[in-house]
């Protein structure tokens, strides 16, 4: 199995960032240390974009710690791959075993720039995958959320404040009208 940092730099490309993005990331990983256990000041994340193609709704929910409606996601722990991140991740907030089966590639990086003292964390650099998923084959964990919905997109932008997830939802929102095949 791959490293960490080989994993990453597999699925980074200019296509899903801009290079002021990309340099960051290509940066942070020649650093090392990539886990909030190994650098809790500056590290990688996922998120995953649940969508549902046939009602073009996605799902969101509203996160505890950071009172922001978000995409779900977390952080990556060490001696994980981006397969396990993402099904961790996955199990653990939405309840879904194993949905991911094989190779899955991003579709955004974000860098999260955070000022929220007294916590150590300063920077999530993010990894943005899309999950094909419908409302049925979720049991969700409420202990990190206060709620979660699935909503259209235009409901989204009621609801969304944070920059990179706004940005995300544009980004996924274009390929379900351009090319839905790359969700």
């Amino acid at each position: 199995m791959n490293n960490l940092a080989d994993d990453i730099k597999s699925v980074i490309s200019s296509s899903i960032a801009d290079k002021q993005v990309l340099d960051r990331f290509l940066d942070r990983l020649a650093e090392g240390n990539l886990t909030r256990d190994e650098n809790p000041t500056s590290h990688f994340c996922v998120y995953f974009l649940p969508i549902n193609k046939e009602s073009k709704k996605i799902f969101i929910v509203h996160h505890k710690k950071s009172g922001l409606w978000l995409s779900p996601g977390g952080h990556i722990d060490k001696d994980e791959n981006l397969l396990q991140i993402l099904n961790r991740e996955i199990f653990e907030e939405l309840g879904v075993k194993d949905k991911i089966k094989s190779d899955i590639r991003p579709f955004f990086l974000t860098i999260t720039l955070i000022n929220n003292p007294p916590r150590l964390c300063k920077e999530h650099l993010d990894i943005w995958f899309s999950i094909p998923m419908n409302e049925n084959e979720m049991n969700i964990d409420f202990s990190e959320f206060h709620d979660a919905r699935w909503l259209t997109f235009k409901e989204t932008r009621k609801l969304v404040t944070d920059k990179q997830n706004i940005e995300a939802f544009g980004k996924i929102e274009q390929l379900l009208i351009n090319d839905p095949s790359k969700i």
